[in-house]
């Protein structure tokens, strides 16, 4: 009986490893005017079976997605990535940002970069006195400031674009070269293609470029990103630096974001916090101090970041 046992045993496990992914082909996928590239797995079995691949991983430079979906990565520079599955597949493979994919629509002009930050960050400011119509009340939260602040930032900053967005501020900046802005001027990058609305981690992931973990690196119209982890997971949260106090201080905005509690429905709100008040937050999670695991770091919009 014990013999029996063993068999079939071993005859499941042989017929088990016919399914089994041993062979892993990668391709890497990418679309002209995207910067995003999709690495796409395929798995066979030794009877040829297409199957996806177990365990599969990229490492080297931050991805998104799955094996069954494909990986989705945004490379800046050159770079070396791993990818790997089970049960002993490895490869390594060269990735570059390829002819116009290479930041594309980036200010290439220093003017250009200024005037774009300057329009962005007086956008920012005037939400708070009172928040512009032609922001949708629907795209009201953290994520919805910035790409609003953004697409407007563009221009052309005439009376009639006063008139549509109910700006009161003052002329801070020529108009940026509406030319350069190139898809920019009305989308983001998404693994999906240009898209006009897209969530916090696809716009840390793709539209920005990571400055480091210091604060004082920053510049107005910088980005900070916090995310939060554990039983119940919270999407990105984001706040933009603005104009330095008089003091030399530097200083965030954000909103609140949306937020529904039984019967309750909070719309969120505006909020203007120094960053020395916001190293002392109630909250840990939302210090953007290096030892901090949920502060992700500062990030720069990647058409102001210089090559």
């Amino acid at each position: 009986m014990k013999k029996i046992v063993i068999s079939v045993a071993l005859i499941l496990t042989a017929g088990s490893l016919l399914f089994v992914p041993f062979r892993v082909a990668v391709r890497v996928e990418t679309a002209k005017g995207n910067p995003v590239q999709r690495i796409g797995l395929e798995g066979r079995s030794l009877l040829g079976l297409r199957l996806t691949p177990w365990r599969a991983k990229v490492s080297g430079l931050p991805s998104w997605g799955n094996a069954r979906e494909g990986f989705y990565i945004a490379p800046t520079l050159p770079v070396s990535i791993s990818i790997a599955a089970f049960p002993r597949f490895q490869q390594t493979l060269s990735v570059v940002p390829s002819g116009e994919e290479r930041n594309v629509g980036a200010l290439a002009d220093e003017g250009d970069r200024e005037a774009f930050r300057r329009w962005f960050v007086a956008i920012l400011e005037d939400q708070l006195e009172r928040l512009s119509p032609a922001w949708e009340p629907a795209q009201r939260d953290c994520s919805g400031l910035l790409r609003f602040a953004f697409h407007e930032a563009w221009g052309p900053h005439t009376e009639a674009w006063r008139a549509r967005t109910a700006f009161n501020g003052t002329v801070v900046a020529r108009n940026p070269s509406f030319e350069s802005g190139g898809p920019w001027r009305n989308g983001f990058p998404t693994p999906e293609g240009w898209r006009a609305f897209v969530k916090g981690a696809f716009l840390r992931n793709y539209s920005c470029v990571l400055i480091g973990r210091d604060t004082q690196a920053a510049k107005p119209g910088d980005l900070l990103f916090f995310s939060r982890g554990g039983a119940r997971p919270m999407p990105d949260h984001s706040m933009a630096f603005v104009r330095p106090d008089s003091d030399g201080t530097p200083v965030l905005i954000y909103h609140t974001g949306r937020e529904q509690s039984g019967l309750s429905r909070d719309a969120g709100e505006m909020r203007r916090v120094r960053i020395s008040d916001l190293l002392q937050h109630p909250d840990p999670d939302f210090r953007p101090l290096p030892e901090n695991p949920a502060f992700l770091g500062v990030y720069r919009w990647r058409v102001l970041a210089e090559d």
